[in-house]
């Protein structure tokens, strides 16, 4: 099988397609058949291996998994023996989690990792950016008392995540203003934004308002930037923590602060990932895609992404489908936002 792998960190370069046995499951484990994946920034990050804190867990003086790549849609080729629920045949998506892998034709699964059905009507490229930018998204609104009207500053709106909160948070009727490039404005408006400030064309101390949550998103800005239009019950989420939010976090535990801080990184669980595939499902939810890159493009699509050119998602198509490219998001539904009856 053809896997793209990388032994050293540095420039998209480094990755080089080789072939590879193909891997045979274990009783708990699922062989899939990788039909489409995706190049985050995360990905990016763990190949040049800088911050160099990445290392600590991806490997101190080289990659300990060659393979990189984080989330997938494919069809089950085989199960192991231990598998209940899965069969050959099935069109699932989902991710690695803090492991990798994906960059490959073939990859295995633990049983217990959080996947999902593809929904009729998606396309594998779409199913394959939806893990990681919408778990991430959703594992931290959870932590927020998110009410109608709520007013909301999402800076980075135009990315991943950014874009996956937005659709979230529209879903409960909040007021959202997004921070993003004006080529990236007209999408994100038709994505649901109330307002948007472009920071090309605008000042954007003098749109700023006073907000109810402000989202962190893409590592631009910090706690100390905008803590002056945080009301004082508000609430800060860092997907992408500056150094000094960490500092800001501490203190305002030590002081009780009524402002909250929330860092960390974003968990994937099944039932998160359960409640997300009923919404795109439902066409509640759809990711933004930007470009889609042939396997062997791979390298460009990591240079592309790393230059911090993407709006939205990046897809890799790793094998030949018949892409389903779906109309735009439409948030006229309302209601299924991130209660538990979500879908039910």
């Amino acid at each position: 099988m053809k896997a793209f792998t990388f032994k050293k960190y540095g420039e998209a370069s480094v990755l080089n397609m080789q072939e590879l046995p193909k891997p045979t499951p274990k009783s708990n484990e699922i062989l899939v058949r990788v039909i489409a994946t995706s190049v985050t920034a995360g990905d990016w990050r763990i190949r040049s291996g800088k911050p160099f804190a990445i290392r600590l867990f991806a490997g101190l003086f080289k990659p300990k998994n060659p393979v990189l790549g984080h989330e997938y849609a494919g069809v089950v080729e085989q199960v192991g023996e231990e598998v209940k629920g899965w069969k050959q045949g099935d069109k699932i998506f989902g991710g690695t989690g803090l492991e990798s892998g994906t960059y490959s034709e073939y990859m295995l699964i633990d049983s217990d990792k959080a996947m999902e059905k593809i929904p009729e009507g998606v396309s594998f490229e779409e199913a394959a950016v939806v893990p990681v930018g919408y778990m991430t998204a959703y594992d931290f609104l959870k932590k927020v008392n998110v009410k109608p009207n709520m007013k909301v500053l999402i800076h980075g709106i135009s990315g991943s995540v950014g874009s996956a909160i937005l659709q979230l948070l529209k879903l409960e009727n909040a007021h959202v203003t997004g921070v993003c490039s004006s080529k990236n404005a007209n999408w994100v408006k038709r994505m649901g934004a109330d307002k948007v400030i472009a920071y090309d064309l605008e000042d954007l101390e003098s749109n700023l308002e006073n907000y109810d949550l402000i989202v962190n998103a893409v590592g631009k800005t910090s706690f100390q930037e905008l803590k002056h239009c945080l009301v004082s019950t508000g609430v800060y989420i860092a997907i992408d923590a500056a150094g000094s939010d960490y500092v800001d976090w501490a203190k305002g535990k030590i002081l009780k602060d009524s402002r909250q801080i929330i860092l960390g990184i974003g968990n994937q669980y099944q039932e998160d990932l359960s409640r997300i595939q009923k919404l795109l499902a439902k066409g509640f939810i759809r990711p933004h895609i930007d470009r889609i890159y042939t396997f062997e493009e791979l390298p460009a699509a990591h240079d592309y992404v790393q230059k911090g050119r993407k709006a939205g998602n990046v897809a890799i198509r790793v094998e030949n489908s018949d892409p389903f490219f779906s109309q735009s998001f439409s948030n006229s539904a309302q209601g299924f936002g991130l209660d538990t009856k979500v879908g039910s």
